[in-house]
């Protein structure tokens, strides 16, 4: 009888760890599942954004630089044209402001570069993203494949399944119960 009483305590104790183990793969589960896809889709909207505000900034300063080109020329015409002293004097002044938006100009671009950067910047940390995901899912399934004793075709469903779940672009907690509770999970 003794025998029999250790045996049941020490079947309910696993039963216990293999509760906490779960539990503990549960988490993650919930927790990735809905912070890698909204992650990656602000990021992918963030990506949007700053390219789409890149080619109008630049457009915009585009047309600035063949304004002030235009302005230059024109200037430069008028000057060679011997103005009286006040006039040059206006033209002059008109010229040197003219030269510092330029240069102006010429900063601005090179802080638009400054744009284009960031956004590769978060494309590499949305490769990251997805290479985070990717190793979750691994651990994930293999996790339910061990302790599930989870055939080779199992394993590959259920990896496709996680996998899917997760490239959604919004993951409803619904979706989640549901493939936990079709792994006994």
């Amino acid at each position: 009888m003794q025998d029999f009483e250790s045996l049941i305590k020490e079947l309910l104790e696993s039963v216990r760890v293999l509760e906490e183990t779960l539990e503990k793969a549960k988490k993650p589960i919930e927790t990735s599942s809905e912070m890698i896809p909204q992650t990656a889709e602000n990021i992918k909207d963030v990506m949007v954004f700053l390219e789409d505000t890149s080619h109008k900034i630049m457009n915009h300063l585009e047309k600035i630089n063949e304004n002030s080109q235009t302005i230059q020329q024109d200037v430069d015409f008028l000057l060679s044209l011997n103005p009286t002293s006040k006039i040059k004097s206006k033209l002059q002044d008109i010229k040197e402001k003219n030269d510092a938006n330029l240069n102006t100009l010429l900063e601005l671009f090179s802080l638009m570069s400054f744009h284009d950067l960031a956004g590769q910047q978060l494309k590499l940390v949305l490769s990251a993203l997805e290479k985070i995901k990717e190793s979750l899912i691994n651990v994930i399934v293999s996790k339910v494949a061990e302790e599930k004793q989870l055939e080779e075709g199992e394993v590959e469903r259920l990896k496709g399944k996680v996998t899917e779940l997760l490239t959604q672009d919004r993951v409803s907690q619904d979706d989640v119960d549901k493939l936990l509770e079709e792994y006994g999970l």
